[in-house]
């Protein structure tokens, strides 16, 4: 018998270019699928505890960009017909939201559910492609958990929430265009960047954030280089920025868009001077910030910024300053103005749950110096994290699982009239008619997003009207003309400090105007008693109820209805 020798054949082109093929598909590992089960697990986790939120009452900012999306739809021009002291991109993106998941609290609610989850998922994907698929599930695991924390408004539909996607979306892109120097992709991160700053100025950091990592990543690879894919990342970022612009440029708003984004804001910011700001800054730290954000989820916070402790510990690869800087950023997006505000801390999360995924992968790699299975390592790290995520929401289960909106309203916002716009608007849609008119003195326009009518001027957020700024005398009198104009049915009076936000030296001519026109033409149908503390408001309607009532709580609310 003859024995045949077998050669291996010399490959020819077609071979060579299926070699290639197969090396560049992507490989699914064990890893990667434990991952992926376990980031479904967070999503459905998530998903179902924000659902039992899904018809908190909304507190007036979102309330008012909820109600300008509906009016954009409507075909309302922005800072013309009505205003913010934001870039265009929130009015579409709110816009987006009301078109897609209806104009209703649940439908809010529910797109902002979306949101969240698309934001875990970018992180996941971000961290995974930065260090590795498990550590992709501790940033999703943290950002998903923190982020519902009620002191930094994580229930709510907060313009932050967009913030923070488009953040999040962002870092993932960048992530896969490190290694592949794709323009194409350094372009659409710089889209994502470019719609977190319209969505909200601070996201402009989070511009000079990946600009800072283009240059970090690709400036030893050679200065030119380096200036071209800045250059790629500069074109997305103006891409979106020119579109805006030119839109609003095209509806004829671009004059009154240059004023309520860059002039208001300058008395807005001004407010605390750098001297008085930056001494408040340790106080806000360790009462509100620390206090209220951080002790509730201090595990969370704690085992994040382990890995700044961690980078001077062992020497790592230069990924180690991606997530401190990120943070950095990410931190910045709350100091200006020095209000620091529990909702701006939303944009703060991303950058957190990047050093969540860092601090594993780091405590890990010194493991493996001991001779340990890094892989085995990284599943029970895992696992231990996902254990103590369930003891954390089983001791917070009141909240979580069986939320009481009013005691969260109180308990966040003090003795804010959140919860009771939501009972008043309940009372109004029982007793009218579609077209009967409203109007509410005090900011509180989330009413009418609840009730589905129309503020009779633009002016719907009533402390505009009653600021320090030059032009609140106009405003005033504009307001009280469309008033008068419009002859509403409601009048809602909200009796309260906080919510009428009345400045010193402002002018008191639409609180004389409202004295004369509720004796002669409107009478009280409705009186709200709000109680100190989180003890409920008394409702009492109908003048029967209303003449044998005696108020006795500091603020109330009035319902008028036209005689």
């Amino acid at each position: 018998m003859s024995a045949t020798i077998r050669q291996n054949p010399i490959p020819n082109a077609a071979s060579t270019d299926q070699l290639s093929k197969n090396k560049s598909r992507i490989t699914i590992t064990l890893e990667d699928r434990i991952a992926g089960l376990g980031l479904l697990f967070v999503l459905a986790l998530v998903y179902y505890i924000r659902s039992q939120f899904s018809e908190i009452p909304f507190e007036r900012d979102e309330g008012a960009y909820a109600y300008y999306g509906t009016l954009l739809l409507e075909g309302k021009r922005p800072y013309i017909d009505f205003y913010e002291q934001k870039f265009p991109g929130l009015f579409y993106f709110y816009a987006g939201m009301v078109a897609l998941f209806g104009d209703t609290v649940k439908g809010m609610h529910t797109g902002f559910i979306w949101v969240n989850l698309l934001t875990i998922v970018f992180l996941f994907f971000a961290s995974r492609r930065l260090f590795s698929p498990m550590a992709g599930l501790i940033s999703a695991v943290s950002f998903g958990i923190m982020s519902l924390n009620p002191q930094l408004s994580g229930y709510t539909i907060q313009g932050e929430h967009a913030v923070a996607l488009f953040t999040s979306l962002a870092l993932m892109l960048y992530m896969y265009a490190r290694k592949s120097e794709s323009w194409l992709l350094l372009g659409a991160t710089g889209l994502s960047t470019g719609l977190a700053f319209m969505s909200k100025t601070s996201g402009v950091f989070m511009v000079a954030l990946l600009g800072g990592l283009i240059i970090l990543d690709f400036y030893h690879k050679g200065f030119w280089n380096c200036v071209k894919l800045l250059c790629a990342y500069g074109i997305g970022v103006a891409l979106v920025v020119g579109f805006f612009f030119g839109l609003m440029a095209y509806l004829g708003s671009w004059h009154d868009m240059l004023f309520w984004t860059f002039e208001i804001p300058k008395n807005y910011v001004g407010k605390i001077k750098w001297d008085d700001g930056s001494q408040n800054c340790g106080k806000v730290f360790l009462k509100y910030m620390y206090g209220s954000i951080v002790t509730p989820y201090k595990w969370f916070w704690y085992h994040a910024f382990a890995a700044a402790l961690i980078i001077f510990i062992k020497s790592f690869k230069s990924v180690k300053w991606h997530p401190l800087i990120v943070f950095a950023c990410s931190a910045a997006t709350v100091v200006p103005g020095f209000y620091f505000y529990g909702h701006y801390w939303i944009q703060v999360l991303p950058g957190l749950a990047l050093l969540a995924a860092f601090t594993m992968q780091a405590l890990l790699a010194l493991l493996k110096s001991f001779k340990l299975n890094f892989q085995v390592l990284s599943y029970w790290y895992a696992i231990v994290f996902l254990i103590l995520v369930l003891i954390h929401i089983n001791s917070k289960k009141d909240y979580y699982i069986n939320p009481n909106y009013h005691q969260i309203l109180r308990t966040v916002y003090g003795t804010n009239p959140f919860p009771e716009s939501m009972e008043i608007a309940n009372w109004i849609n029982s007793h009218s008619k579609p077209n009967d008119g409203l109007v509410v003195i005090g900011s509180e326009p989330q009413l009418y997003f609840y009730t589905q009518k129309k503020c009779p001027s633009r002016h719907a957020y009533f402390a505009a009207i009653v600021d320090n700024v030059p032009q609140h005398k106009v405003w005033q009198r504009e307001f009280v003309a469309d008033v008068d104009r419009s002859k509403p049915k409601y009048l809602i009076f909200f009796n309260h400090g906080i919510s009428l936000f009345r400045q010193a030296n402002s002018d008191d001519f639409v609180f004389r105007w409202l004295d004369s026109t509720l004796r002669t033409q409107y009478q009280p149908v409705g009186l709200v008693d709000m109680m100190p503390g989180l003890m409920p408001s008394v409702y009492k309607w109908g003048m029967a109820e209303m003449s044998n009532y005696q108020a006795q709580g500091q603020e109330r609310i009035i319902v008028y209805e036209r005689k």
